[in-house]
């Protein structure tokens, strides 16, 4: 994988990802690059690498929740995820999840060059489940 920014190798470090066997992919624990428009982390290359709304939907509501922070403890830790409206991606909206401690919501009408604390990114990939 490459850095967005500086274009150089960066190496993943296995302690930094939570694997989610019923889901087969893996998600980075932390968020992070907050601060950051879509545009400016040039996300749209990588959107497929972002969870998808159902699979947040999902591990707001399981056992992940907590070490993934959507359940409501941290008011910090909301991200882009991939857009599930055709004619949003069309008008250059993006989505994001977002858990606060009264609720979780999906919001997907954010223009892509907004700049904002308000949300991050946190990759996901498929898990490579070995036969046994």
């Amino acid at each position: 994988m490459k850095c967005p920014h500086c274009k150089k190798e960066i190496k993943d470090d296995p302690s930094k990802w939570l694997d989610i066997l019923e889901l087969k992919i893996s998600v980075e624990i932390e968020v992070h690059d907050k601060n950051k428009s879509w545009d400016k982390l040039e996300l749209s290359k990588r959107e497929k690498e972002l969870l998808t709304a159902e699979q947040c939907i999902w591990l707001a509501n399981s056992k992940y929740a907590k070490t993934l922070k959507m359940d409501g403890s941290s008011n910090d830790d909301d991200f882009f995820i991939q857009q599930p409206f055709n004619l949003s991606r069309k008008n250059n909206y993006v989505a994001g999840f977002v858990a606060v401690s009264d609720y979780a919501r999906l919001g997907c009408g954010w223009d892509s060059s907004c700049a904002d604390s308000y949300l991050g990114v946190r990759f996901a990939k498929k898990l490579k489940v070995e036969n046994k």
